[in-house]
């Protein structure tokens, strides 16, 4: 028990003495009659939030913590990328569905992956980015999902 109380104060006066150097943590008590109290109330506030924001902050804002996080399916993944866009993921499960069957591993020739892109890249990554590289090519080519899936009914391919 000791020995967790030292370590819990060298880690609090650690982040404390470093992101407190003004001493905004004392200067609730004008007249410094309850500083030492308020303190260490304080720095345990600030080593709790810290302790919280390591935890569940390490890749804020990329679509990695998506995937690592959720562990979200690779047509969960679509529709997200899609902003939740229900006409327009149903025309890409469609089109990926008769591409690879949503399989990641998929290869037919030179095609590789879930969008089914001849490009070898798409053979070395995940099939989150396969899902990405698939979503620009089709805004690129064709604008929406739906106008590739209308393409591909026209000419077996798209």
């Amino acid at each position: 028990m000791q020995t967790q109380q030292i370590r819990h104060a060298v880690l609090t006066c650690t982040y404390t003495n470093e992101l407190d150097s003004t001493g905004t943590l004392c200067k609730q008590s004008p007249s410094g009659a309850h500083r030492d109290p308020l303190v260490r109330v304080g720095r345990g506030v600030l080593a709790v939030a810290i302790g919280i924001l390591l935890c569940i902050m390490p890749d804020a804002g990329s679509k990695e913590l998506i995937t690592k996080r959720l562990s979200i399916s690779f047509r969960e993944y679509a529709l997200q990328s899609l902003n939740h866009n229900q006409v327009e993921y149903k025309c890409l499960n469609y089109l990926y569905g008769k591409e690879s069957a949503w399989n990641p591993d998929a290869a037919n020739g030179s095609h590789y992956g879930i969008p089914q892109g001849r490009s070898e890249y798409l053979a070395r990554v995940d099939g989150y980015k396969q899902v990405d590289w698939g979503l620009s090519y089709i805004e690129h080519r064709y604008g929406t999902p739906c106008l590739a899936l209308d393409h591909f009914r026209k000419k077996n391919w798209h």
